[in-house]
C-alpha cells in the first residue's frame, strides 16, 4: 500500500540536506562579518548584511552535475552616506582597493561589473563564494518619487543606489531595496514560521547537538517554514529541470530566485499558515498552474474565467508579462520574458512538469515514483538520501497523517 505521507516525509528529508548546515551557516556569517570588521578598519564605514537566498533562508545546495556549481552568497555593502555624496565609480574604488590591498582577500578576490567576489576553499567539492554588492542609501528625492508609485510607500524607506555598469568602467546608479523586499517577505512568512515553531526548534537541536548547547543557541537563519521549503523545493527542482535541458543558454532561461521568492511568498499570503510543506506546494503549483493561461487568454477573459488574480498579470494593450517587484514599483521581474518569449514559455512548462514530478507522481507505484524524484531532483542526491529504497520493494505503510487545508479561514 502506497503511503503519500511516508514518501512526503522523505522528500523532505532530502531537501533538508541540500539545505546548508548548521557549520556551514556558521562558517559563512563568521566569514562575512570579519569582512565587515576588516572593511570598518581600512575607514569604510558601512552596513554589510545579507540578502537572496542566505537572507532568506532559502539556500539550496547546487546541482552536482553542474561543473560551475558554487555556494554563492550574496551581501550588500552599504556605505553610511546618499547617494549625493559619491559618484559610483568612486563607491566601487573604495572598495576594491581595501580589498586588492590585503593579504588576506586579494589573492580570492575576483572583480565583476556588478559586485567583488570573495572565494573560498571548496566544501564537499563545491565553489563556496562571497559575493559584495556596493551600496548608498538612496536620495530622498528618489525615494519620494517611488512612494508616490507604490501601494507599500512603506517598504520604500530601506531603497539603495547600486553601481550599474554602463561600459568601459562607467558606472550610473540603480535603485534596488533588498531590505523592502525582505520585510516584505518576512511578514508573509511570519506566521507560517510561527506554526509549530519549538517542534522544529527541537528537531534542529537533536541532529545538530554537536553543533549547539541549547536550543537557544540555534539561529534563526537556520529555521525553514513551510513557505520557505517550498521555495526550496521549486529552486532545485528549477536547477535540475533547466540544467537538464542541455542548452549553452540555459542560465539565461530559467526564472530567477526573485521570481519564485515573489511568486511563492504571494500567493501563499492567502493560504493557511499551518499548511504542511506538501498542502502548500500543491496549493502554489495550482495557482501558477492556473497564471499559465495567460499564454492563451486575453485579459478580460482571464479575469472573467479566474477573478482577480494579478500577482503575474499581461497588459491589455501590449500583452507584455508583469511581475511586480513589491519592494520596487519600477521594477517588472518579468522584463525579459518581454524580451525573449520562449522564457514565459519555458517557466510554465517547468511549473507543469513542477506538478507531476512533486504532486502527481506521489500516487505512483514505487519504481515510477523513484524514478520521478531522480528527475525532479538528480539521481546523485536521491540515492545519498534514500538509498535503493522504492526502486522495487513496497514498504511498510505508515498511517496517512491529514493536514490542514490551506485556505485561510
Amino acid at each position: 500500500m502506497i503511503s503519500t505521507s511516508e514518501r512526503q516525509t522523505d522528500i523532505i528529508k532530502l531537501i533538508s540536506q541540500l539545505d546548508i548546515s548548521p557549520t556551514m551557516y556558521k562558517n559563512a556569517d563568521d566569514k562575512y562579518h570579519a569582512l565587515a570588521a576588516f572593511l570598518e578598519d581600512c575607514g569604510i564605514d558601512a552596513d554589510m548584511y545579507p540578502h537572496g537566498s542566505f537572507a532568506f533562508g532559502t539556500v539550496v545546495r547546487p546541482s552536482a552535475k553542474d561543473p560551475d556549481a558554487a555556494y554563492d552568497l550574496d551581501f550588500i555593502c552599504q556605505l553610511r552616506m546618499s547617494r549625493d555624496q559619491i559618484s559610483p565609480s568612486e563607491l566601487r574604488k573604495r572598495i576594491e582597493d581595501a580589498l586588492e590591498s590585503s593579504d588576506r582577500y586579494s589573492g580570492k578576490l575576483t572583480v565583476y561589473e556588478e559586485c567583488f567576489t570573495i572565494e573560498y576553499a571548496d566544501i564537499n567539492g563545491i565553489k563556496f563564494t562571497i559575493d559584495i554588492v556596493p551600496a548608498t542609501d538612496e536620495s530622498l528625492q528618489r525615494k519620494q518619487e517611488l512612494m508616490r508609485k507604490s501601494n507599500r510607500p512603506d517598504l520604500l524607506y530601506t531603497a539603495i543606489a547600486i553601481p550599474k555598469h554602463n561600459g568601459e568602467r562607467n558606472y550610473s546608479w540603480l535603485t534596488n531595496n533588498p531590505k523592502g523586499f525582505r520585510q516584505w517577505f518576512d511578514d508573509i512568512n511570519k506566521p507560517f514560521l510561527s506554526f509549530n515553531r519549538e517542534y522544529r526548534r527541537q528537531e534542529i537541536f537533536k541532529s545538530n547537538r554537536m553543533v549547539f548547547d541549547s536550543v537557544d543557541d540555534i539561529p534563526v537563519g537556520l529555521e525553514r517554514s513551510s513557505m520557505q521549503r517550498v521555495i526550496q523545493i521549486l529552486k532545485y527542482h528549477r536547477d535540475v529541470y533547466y540544467l537538464n535541458l542541455r542548452r549553452e543558454d540555459s542560465d539565461d532561461l530559467k526564472p530567477i530566485s526573485a521570481i519564485i521568492n515573489t511568486l511563492v511568498a504571494a500567493i501563499s499570503e492567502s493560504a493557511n499558515p499551518q499548511s504542511g510543506i506538501f498542502e502548500l506546494l500543491t496549493y502554489v503549483l495550482g495557482e501558477l498552474n492556473i497564471y499559465a493561461q495567460h499564454q492563451t487568454l486575453g485579459t478580460e477573459d482571464f479575469a472573467r474565467r479566474y477573478g482577480s488574480r494579478s500577482i503575474i498579470s499581461r497588459s491589455s494593450n501590449d500583452r507584455k508579462w508583469v511581475i511586480q517587484n513589491p519592494a520596487d514599483p519600477e521594477d517588472n521581474l518579468a522584463d525579459k520574458w518581454n524580451k525573449d518569449s520562449e522564457i514565459p514559455k519555458l517557466f510554465f512548462t517547468w511549473i507543469a512538469a513542477c506538478t507531476k514530478d512533486l504532486v502527481n507522481s506521489l500516487s505512483l507505484p514505487d519504481p515510477q515514483f523513484r524514478s520521478a524524484m531522480d528527475n525532479a531532483f538528480g539521481q546523485t542526491a536521491v540515492q545519498k538520501s534514500w538509498g535503493e529504497k522504492y526502486r522495487s520493494a513496497i514498504p511498510a505503510a505508515k498511517p496517512i497523517v491529514t493536514q490542514p487545508k490551506p485556505y485561510r479561514r
